[in-house]
């Protein structure tokens, strides 16, 4: 079966209620929410906290799973996400997922909170949540975190999966480690998703598990409208930007003849969204060609969104969470799109 998840917008809060509502009526199966002290964004930067969301969500909602896409420790002591986890899931009877990685310069830079070995912290983080939602008495001694007979109760009324994002080589093997699931972005396209998909399964058959346990999900921006022009008007410039912030982008920047040195502000991991850098980064998103960059996500019309998804389906995409990548007035039509032209089309 192949299940579809639908990422909240940041703001507005009557939006992100509304669109959660929606979700469930269109039969996605998952709603997410980022879990973000600042919005992503070009003019406006709201947010809101992800688990007291998902918490409200849950009241109002029967059936969609309820996810953070993504939380990270370097920002949250992993004691602390245990406890929302475990919060989230009696409020949401038995519907929580936890996303976990390393981190945005955003959520951490403007606060003084280090962004230094963000994947290592992840991997004892998520050791550490593991541990203290399902053993009685947790102590540890990592490098980053160290615990003296701690526990976490009431304990969680099923086991709460927990998925890892990331598309890195390190990102991975935390996977095939401790993740129940596993949620990179598309931008890798999808031969190297079936690629990575086999060496987590490889990976996790060494430490012991069984690959089956291990849930592939896939976190892509998109936008769907009845015609192509038409969607690449609306994602082209986001697109770009969020491109020109990707720790990966080295690779497009070298192909279009730029020097990532040229660039006057840093990748995702320790940029802060501010005017002055955002005026930059949309600066230079004016300079590159949309060419560079447009395979890295997944627009069009339906026919054309659908055989995208279809081909990371066939690579072992399994659970899809979409996040139409348009402004706020736009974003419910996208929403009914996904769900009425394309969601379809892999459950008939």
């Amino acid at each position: 079966m192949i299940k579809f998840g639908l990422q909240l917008p940041h703001d507005p809060i009557d939006l992100i209620f509304d669109s959660a509502l929606l979700a469930e009526k269109l039969g996605f199966n998952s709603v997410f929410t980022p879990d973000h002290l600042v919005g992503i964004g070009i003019r406006q930067w709201d947010s809101f906290e992800a688990f007291t969301l998902l918490g409200g969500i849950a009241k109002i909602t029967e059936k969609v799973t309820l996810g953070t896409c993504v939380s990270d420790i370097l920002r949250k002591h992993p004691a602390v996400i245990a406890q929302s986890a475990m919060t989230l899931d009696y409020i949401s009877n038995g519907r929580a997922i936890v996303g976990l990685g390393a981190g945005e310069g955003m959520n951490l830079i403007p606060y003084g909170i280090s962004a230094e070995k963000p994947v290592s912290k992840l991997k004892e983080g998520v050791e550490v949540i593991r541990k203290l939602l399902y053993e009685d008495e947790v102590s540890y001694e990592g490098r980053f975190f160290r615990l003296d007979k701690a526990f976490i109760l009431p304990r969680p009324l099923r086991k709460i999966p927990l998925w890892i994002a990331g598309n890195s080589p390190k990102t991975m093997l935390i996977t095939a480690q401790f993740g129940d699931g596993w949620i990179p972005t598309a931008t890798m396209g999808e031969k190297k998703y079936r690629e990575n998909l086999q060496i987590i399964g490889g990976n996790a058959r060494r430490y012991g598990r069984n690959p089956d346990d291990i849930e592939p999900a896939l976190f892509t921006y998109t936008v769907v409208e009845e015609k192509y022009e038409d969607a690449r008007k609306l994602i082209e410039l986001p697109a770009k930007a969020v491109a020109l912030l990707s720790p990966f982008r080295k690779k497009f920047l070298d192909e279009i003849g730029i020097d990532e040195k040229e660039l006057d502000f840093p990748h995702l991991m320790k940029f802060a969204f501010n005017k002055e850098n955002v005026k930059k980064l949309l600066q230079w998103a004016e300079k590159i060609p949309f060419e560079a960059v447009e395979n890295r996500y997944i627009f069009g019309s339906p026919d054309e969104v659908t055989d995208r998804l279809a081909g990371f389906v066939e690579a072992g995409a399994r659970h899809i969470v979409l996040t139409p990548l348009v402004q706020h007035k736009h974003y419910t039509r996208n929403v009914r799109m996904i769900a009425e032209r394309v969601i379809p089309y892999f459950i008939e």
